[in-house]
């Protein structure tokens, strides 16, 4: 499948494989197709004409009291279309064989996108980090395969350097989406530029549990009923049946080791996790590594939830 960067990128892979198929066209077929045309065109006029001249007439304000039984038509026999008809369909038969494969190729591309794009997603929450919608595609799934096939560490000084790089511009997109919150982001964000990652990091998993319920009325660490999902999983199925979309949102809608509970985290867990830190469990989660990860979490839900607005 081709990597696609997003759905609109698809739509012009598949315009440049249409425009290719057609230049291998020869000029005999492209000059059949304006002959049928113009030849129907030819047919049809003196109808088309008198038509337009009675209509005309009739609606003259010169005219008030216009005898219809006067109106005289021209006399014309109406064309034979059968030909017409015959040469047009196997001009567009001709097209649709050149057109046709390029947009099933490109059906084939979206339907597969939605599974690969959960299966990455996943993945990398499974790592502590998620998804920053300025990736392309094919960076998704560079990552997803350094983390799958063994190199995480690798993948993951990537993510550090990408966030590291980001986080000016994360912080402005926080504070303009969410202005009320923005005296706690700011500080927040001063402490991880400070280093100072225990400060910055239990505020981080706090204001992005606060973003989740401001956004949609749920919260990202609080269960539904059943105690087997997050709360915000409920709205995420209520929500939308597009598959695409259901991908995209896939991370809020499992435990992952940043929400697991203490019962179901490993005992020598190191991922980051909100209960140990927010709870005072942990004395060793203010790490750089830890306060991107925090990062890219919250980045991720302030835009994820917008998908639908």
């Amino acid at each position: 499948m081709t990597d696609l960067e997003n759905p609109m990128k698809a739509m012009s892979d598949a315009a440049n494989r249409v425009r290719k198929q057609l230049i291998s066209v020869t000029p005999e077929v492209f000059q059949q197709f304006l002959d049928a045309q113009k030849n129907l065109e030819k047919a049809f006029r003196p109808m088309l004409e008198d038509y337009a001249r009675t209509l005309k007439a009739t609606q003259s304000p010169n005219v008030p009291h216009f005898d219809f039984p006067k109106i005289t038509l021209s006399q014309f026999d109406l064309p034979n279309l059968s030909s017409y008809l015959k040469e047009t369909v196997a001009i567009a038969e001709l097209f649709q064989k050149v057109i046709g494969p390029a947009f099933d190729q490109f059906v084939e591309s979206m339907h597969a996108l939605p599974p690969r794009m959960r299966e990455a997603l996943l993945l990398l929450g499974a790592h502590g980090w998620f998804m920053d919608f300025q990736w392309t595609m094919p960076q998704l799934w560079a990552l997803k395969d350094g983390l799958s096939e063994g190199d995480v560490d690798e993948a993951e000084k990537e993510l550090v350097e990408h966030f590291e790089e980001r986080l000016d511009a994360i912080e402005i997109s926080l504070v303009e989406k969410f202005p009320r919150r923005a005296h706690i982001l700011r500080a927040a964000l001063r402490a991880q530029r400070r280093k100072e990652y225990e400060l910055s990091i239990p505020v981080l998993l706090a204001q992005t549990d606060g973003i989740c319920k401001e956004t949609v009325n749920k919260y990202l660490f609080i269960r539904e009923k059943t105690r087997t999902k997050p709360e915000i999983s409920v709205y995420v199925e209520q929500a939308f049946a597009d598959a695409f979309k259901t991908a995209l949102l896939s991370p809020l809608c499992i435990i992952l080791p940043i929400g697991a509970s203490q019962k179901e985290r490993l005992p020598d867990a190191k991922l980051l996790n909100r209960h140990a830190v927010l709870h005072g469990e942990s004395l060793t989660y203010g790490t750089q590594i830890n306060s991107l990860k925090a990062l890219s979490l919250i980045n991720y839900v302030a835009h994820v939830l917008e998908v639908d607005e």
